[in-house]
């Protein structure tokens, strides 16, 4: 009977240990969002942000202070190494998470604000729209692609709508849906 009861519990315990996961929370400044990594994960994020922090910055980066919990889990981790970047590189003094404005196989820089620059993009398209026209739209996808860069390198949302409606032609529609010349 007492064998059962080893085999039992031996069993048991392998199984509890069979499901477990060891998994670690990250602080970052002191800030904690409950996400669980792997240790694996937790590391490449730390060495990406680094990475792209040295690239961005003229001088050495000041890496913000990051703290490890190291426990085990029931649950598997689900945080991605992507994820932990960003929260680490948004911390870095000097680096801002902007976007890079790319239309007509040209790259034109950069922006903070992608709200605005879509609002003047519209904008610039209603101005010269004709008054048969009925909706307006650049003849290009222009792109919109998050980014981290220096701090203060970005572009105003209005001389980067100018540069691009420069650039990447208009087209103005009428109520059919023909173009208008």
């Amino acid at each position: 009977m007492k064998s059962r009861a080893l085999l039992l519990s031996l069993a048991l315990l392998f199984t509890l240990a069979a499901n477990l996961n060891l998994v670690c929370r990250v602080g970052v400044n002191g800030n904690w969002d409950g996400t669980v990594y792997s240790l694996g994960d937790a590391r490449r994020a730390e060495l990406a942000a680094a990475a792209a922090a040295e690239e961005i910055l003229p001088r050495r980066a000041r890496m913000p202070e990051i703290e490890h919990r190291v426990s085990l889990s029931f649950r598997p981790p689900c945080g991605s190494s992507r994820q932990l970047s960003a929260r680490i590189l948004a911390e870095v003094p000097g680096v801002s998470p902007l976007y890079a404005v790319r239309a007509a196989g040209r790259s034109f820089g950069v922006v903070a604000d992608r709200d605005k620059l879509e609002e003047r993009l519209r904008a610039a398209l209603y101005v010269s729209m004709p008054r048969k026209a009925v909706r307006a739209e650049y003849d290009e996808g222009i792109e919109l692609v998050p980014v981290y860069g220096r701090s203060g390198s970005a572009i105003s949302p209005s001389e980067m709508a100018r540069a691009v409606s420069g650039v990447v032609p208009a087209v103005f529609l009428d109520a059919e849906g023909k173009r208008i010349a």
